[in-house]
């Protein structure tokens, strides 16, 4: 996954609408998206991961959205089938089958932070998930850009969560 900071946002807000279960605009958001050239995989592939903090239902569900979707690439039912089968093993056993790439890969710690950015009382996670971005290498600009995605995207209450952790975290590292 090669990305610039606009494409990655998208993940970020799309990891936020899967936890607020916002379905009309998650399937909004999922449709640009492959409009604009990202893939259904990069799609499926973050679901395991933010179900961690979504719940491993409302992932599913997300699943759904993205099979009802027009996939401009191609056919994705392998791609969901292998998705959920991913999911349910999470469900049913209480852990999820990732590997080295999906351990280590900065898309995914970004969209995990967009997830815990809709969790109501999150605060001590999301410290520690923004820990995880700078080591990664991401700016405080880059971390401040996600508030205007979310706000454009997700909601301004879910922006305004997400500005005041980045504040908090920023003056407590200097």
């Amino acid at each position: 996954m090669s990305h610039n900071n606009t494409d990655l946002f998208v993940f970020v807000a799309i990891a936020a609408l899967v936890t607020v279960h916002d379905k009309p605009l998650l399937k909004r958001a999922c449709q640009h998206a492959l409009n604009d050239g990202v893939s259904m995989q990069e799609l499926c592939d973050i679901l395991p991961h933010i179900s961690v903090y979504s719940g491993v239902p409302k992932a599913l569900q997300a699943l759904e959205i993205l099979n009802s979707l027009d996939d401009i690439q191609g056919s994705n039912t392998l791609l969901i089938k292998r998705t959920e089968q991913q999911l349910k093993t999470a469900l049913t056993f209480g852990q999820l089958p990732f590997g080295i790439e999906q351990q280590n890969n900065t898309v995914f710690e970004l969209a995990s932070l967009g997830a815990l950015f809709a969790l109501d009382d999150a605060s001590n996670l999301v410290s520690e998930q923004l820990k995880r971005c700078v080591l990664l290498g991401y700016s405080r600009e880059q971390l401040e850009l996600l508030v205007i995605e979310l706000a454009r995207k997700v909601s301004s209450h879910i922006a305004m969560r997400a500005k005041c952790n980045l504040e908090k975290h920023f003056a407590m590292v200097g």
